[in-house]
């Protein structure tokens, strides 16, 4: 294992502690309130009530490019030739959309299955994401390897809400 290796591997661990005490000491420092939701429309509304808020990590994503594309040579949305930044920020909203739809498919299902008193870790799953997705834009700007972090901890807790909704739904 090279040394990008286990820098990346170091970050990912860390994203998966961090994503884990994040939620857990979430739920229990703050007084979130259990929404008022019964219907499967209802709990759906309330997760892309919350959800909206991710998408503000690819508004800012397409923001940052266009205002660089407006301010250089390559206005023509061409593939960039030149310029690590726009490279970057280009990689950035490809992943970021990746992330938000994964986000969007788990959480409705999340608020599906979830009893209703349970909803509010949405909130708390929503901002974890913004947080990851913040470090994985600070640390590609930085270099490759660096980014590690910011990914896992937007990836991580979306595979882990998948997989109980799985449960979930084949546990009936």
């Amino acid at each position: 294992m090279n040394s990008d290796q286990r820098f990346v591997l170091v970050g990912m661990a860390g994203a998966a502690t961090f994503s884990v005490l994040f939620v857990w000491l979430g739920l229990g420092l703050l007084d979130l309130a259990a929404p008022a939701v019964t219907s499967p429309g209802e709990r759906i509304a309330y997760a892309l009530r919350w959800d909206f808020w991710a998408g503000l990590a690819l508004l800012a994503g397409v923001g940052r490019v266009a205002g660089e594309r407006f301010f250089s040579n390559q206005i023509d949305g061409a593939v960039p030739a030149e310029g690590r930044g726009l490279q970057v920020d280009r990689a950035y909203i490809q992943n970021t959309t990746e992330q938000l739809l994964l986000l969007l498919v788990a959480h409705a299902g999340l608020a599906l299955v979830l009893p209703a008193a349970s909803l509010k870790v949405i909130p708390l799953l929503v901002a974890l994401f913004l947080v990851g997705r913040i470090t994985f834009w600070a640390g590609y700007l930085r270099s490759a390897p660096a980014r590690a972090f910011g990914f896992a901890t937007t990836f991580y807790p979306t595979v882990a809400v998948f997989f109980y909704v799985a449960f979930r739904l084949l546990a009936g």
